[in-house]
């Protein structure tokens, strides 16, 4: 296996790094004095200390390149939830995902944060004030999901504090913000051809949205925080308000919210 790296090492790769979430968080990572390596099936920009690896995530070989000398690994990779590919999702969440973990492991990698979904505990019913420690669902709502669940399993059991490869997962729901190519464009187009005049239920349904900095945000702070003796490490806090965004609030206001949509 390979050396470790120091924990003061403040080089980290993002897989899925070109898409909307992945480019946020390597845009946020630079901020804070990273140096970052991409690793996605493209290149969508390029950034100064940034470094890209374009290569498919259930090619190893392909991946290794990218973790080099990297301690800290962000797995943001995942096709569209709105796709009706099972394959792709069983060969992206799934065994991709087993390769991001046997690569890491070999890379020496000391920590793997990976960007899960809520809909793992989501079963078509009400959930309000839900905690972490809601059971996976049992009935899966779609195949994303159902992949989503396996992918979860598969990275929080591969936490061994022992020989210091740390891992964590983080549930976000609807995120939003700029350069979003689905949720807010969809719900744009959908309006303006006349498909919105419905209501679901009572009118008084409440659904999660988050914005996209503060996803970043609450990923970068959950890596920054996972150590051995950590309440998050090997779990999936959905909730990051509880060991990590109170170490360091980050709120988005409406003013904000108004500046980025233009109105």
């Amino acid at each position: 296996m390979a050396t470790r790296v120091r924990p003061s090492n403040k080089r980290c790769a993002v897989i899925g790094g070109s898409g909307f979430l992945g480019r946020h968080l390597v845009e946020k990572l630079l901020d804070r004095g990273y140096s970052v390596s991409v690793f996605d099936i493209r290149q969508s920009y390029e950034l100064p200390g940034v470094t890209f690896h374009q290569g498919d995530l259930c090619d190893k070989q392909a991946l290794l390149p990218a973790l080099k000398d990297v301690s800290l690994v962000f797995h943001c990779a995942s096709p569209a939830p709105g796709s009706d590919n099972r394959a792709l999702f069983e060969s992206v969440n799934i065994q991709g995902t087993r390769i991001v973990i046997q690569a890491c492991i070999e890379a020496g990698v000391q920590k793997l944060v990976l960007t899960s979904s809520a809909s793992v505990v989501f079963e078509g019913t009400d959930i309000k004030n839900g905690r972490e420690d809601l059971p996976y669902a049992k009935k899966p709502i779609d195949y994303y999901t159902q992949t989503k669940i396996e992918q979860e399993k598969l990275v929080l059991e591969a936490c061994d504090k022992e020989k210091g490869f740390l891992t964590v997962a983080i549930r976000p729901h609807g995120i939003f913000g700029p350069r979003d190519p689905q949720l807010v464009p969809i719900l744009v187009d959908t309006a303006r051809r006349g498909k919105m005049k419905f209501i679901i239920g009572d009118g008084t349904n409440l659904v999660d949205f988050t914005f996209v900095e503060n996803v970043v945000h609450g990923h970068i702070l959950a890596a920054e925080r996972l150590r051995p003796d950590s309440p998050i490490c090997g779990k999936c806090p959905s909730s990051l308000l509880d060991e990590v965004a109170l170490a360091e609030p980050y709120y988005y206001s409406c003013e904000r919210a108004k500046q980025d949509m233009g109105t």
